[in-house]
């Protein structure tokens, strides 16, 4: 009999702050990333805040405590619930300035994940097709002619479909 033991769960779980010092522990655990979070709204909205006071001296004179609690822990809980296709919000974020500056503004076009530059040309030309042949020294039959399966190949030997004869 063998057993199969599943650490995803364990190996997901959160890195959470415990102990702030030596001598003084938390009651519960943070988690550390909202509360990273929750740090940098907190200096955001501070300095955002001073910037308004600056033209307003009475603004904020009666909440500013709410101001400086309460914009950055519902913008902390906003960031931890939003998970847009399934990515950290950061990293969507980022992504969405990368798609934009590298992608939209030069406009640039895609086929089958590779950059295409031929798409804005007014005038497309093709290449002279390439002599199929079987792999011996004679020619295939054309497919119009009878219905036998035969393989073509390049001249250099790689399998490729079946091509008429030209005539």
């Amino acid at each position: 009999m063998r057993y199969v033991f599943n650490y995803r769960k364990s190996f997901r779980e959160p890195k959470k702050i415990r102990q702030i010092t030596e001598r003084y522990y938390l009651p519960f655990a943070v988690e550390l990333v909202p509360a990273i979070n929750f740090f940098i709204f907190v200096g955001i909205t501070f300095f955002i805040g001073l910037g308004i006071r600056q033209f307003y001296p009475h603004a904020f004179s009666s909440t500013w405590f709410v101001f400086l609690i309460g914009i950055p822990l519902a913008l902390t809980m906003f960031v931890t619930k939003v998970n847009p296709e399934g990515k950290n919000i950061y990293l969507y974020i980022i992504d969405m300035f990368k798609y934009y500056f590298l992608i939209k503004l030069p406009k640039k076009k895609f086929c089958n994940g590779k950059e295409v530059s031929f798409l804005d040309d007014k005038k497309i030309t093709f290449k002279k097709p390439v002599k199929v042949v079987r792999k011996g020294n004679g020619e295939i039959n054309a497919s119009v002619k009878n219905d036998t399966q035969e393989f073509v190949y390049y001249e250099n030997g790689r399998h490729v479909r079946r091509v008429q004869n030209q005539e």
